[in-house]
Parts: structure tokens; C-alpha cells; sequence
């Protein structure tokens, strides 16, 4: 007759240390983007909204900003505006706050893989080229909201050009490259899993 031995299951080993700190930590950049997302959002709804329906002096566009308040002397308040005017605009402000809004998006993504351990998966490349796709498109926004005003004649805000713009566009294509670079080694790793 033969005996069954039972042996015991081993435990999963403790998660290193380190390993519980990039989770916490992702956990909270996370948290962070899903907040940034809901407020700038909200504000930017507000804002895209006033530049349709509020009544008063107080937002106005001039050659160089929008204000909220007195504005330089060349502005003018955006109800003084015919409405198909006013709908470019708001129109502008939707193109121009999107990207900003995928970007956190996808941010909040990636540190959500990031949070459930996933570190180097084809997903966090996915979610880092399309972090570096918005980021290009963010910096090319401004330029191409300027040729629809200049193309429509509802130009007030000239001032569309800005260093920040290019050194987005730079690094959107470094963390586009980026992307690409780990769904590569993703590919490595994965063919050497393959063989035994």
C-alpha cells in the first residue's frame, strides 16, 4: 500500500521592496493624473463655455492672451463677438486643450500598468507612443488653430508661436522613439521565452 504525503504549498515570495515602492508610487502618479484630468477638464469646460454664452466685460482676447478681468487695451470681450465667431474660438479651445487631456490620460494609463506590475509590457509602449503622438500633436496645435483663424478671418491672438511648442514637438518624437524602442525589446523578450 502506498502513502500519500502531503507537502505543503509554498507561500508566493514577499514582494521586494523595491518593487512595492514603484507600485505605491505609480498608484499615486495615477491618482494624480485622474485628478489633473477631472479639473483641467472642468476649468476648461468653463472657460470653452464662457467664450459661447457669458454676457460680461470681464473675459476678454486681445493680440496677445485671453483674459479674465480688465485685459490690455486692445482686447476686446468675446460677447462683443458675432456667435460664429465666438464658436470658432471655443472650437480652438477644444483643439487646443485635448492633447493636454489625452496626454493625462495616457499617463494615468501607464502608471496604472505600472501600479499592477507591469513594467516593460507591449502596453506601457502602447501607452508611451500614444504619450508621445499627443505630445507632437500639442505642439502643433497652436500652429494649425492659427491657419483655421487666419484661413476664416477671425484672427484676434497673433501670438501663436512659442518655444515650448518646439521643445514639445521634440519630445514627443524622443518618447514616440522611446516606444518603439521597448515594443522591440518586448519582441526580443518574447522570441526568448520561446525557445527552451
Amino acid at each position: 500500500m502506498s502513502a500519500v504525503v502531503q507537502f505543503p504549498v509554498p507561500d508566493t515570495p514577499p514582494t521586494p521592496p523595491h518593487l512595492r515602492r514603484l507600485r505605491l508610487g505609480s498608484r499615486a502618479l495615477s491618482w494624480l493624473f485622474t485628478g489633473l484630468i477631472g479639473v483641467v477638464g472642468l476649468v476648461a469646460a468653463v472657460l470653452i463655455a464662457g467664450i459661447v454664452y457669458y454676457g460680461g466685460e470681464d473675459y476678454r482676447i486681445g493680440a496677445g492672451a485671453v483674459w479674465i478681468g480688465q485685459g490690455s487695451p486692445d482686447s476686446v470681450a468675446f460677447h462683443t463677438l458675432t456667435l460664429p465667431h465666438r464658436l470658432v474660438y471655443a472650437a480652438v479651445g477644444v483643439a487646443r486643450i485635448a492633447p493636454t487631456l489625452m496626454i493625462f490620460w495616457h499617463l494615468r494609463g501607464l502608471f496604472d500598468l505600472y501600479a499592477n506590475g507591469e513594467v516593460f509590457g507591449r502596453r506601457n509602449g502602447q501607452r508611451l507612443a500614444h504619450i508621445g503622438a499627443w505630445l507632437c500633436l500639442y505642439a502643433i496645435s497652436p500652429f494649425v488653430c492659427h491657419l483655421v483663424l487666419s484661413a476664416t478671418g477671425y484672427e484676434i491672438d497673433k501670438v501663436w508661436m512659442h518655444l515650448s511648442s518646439i521643445q514639445a514637438f521634440v519630445l514627443g518624437l524622443l518618447v514616440f522613439v522611446i516606444a518603439q524602442v521597448m515594443a522591440v525589446g518586448h519582441e526580443i523578450e518574447e522570441d526568448q521565452k520561446a525557445f527552451v
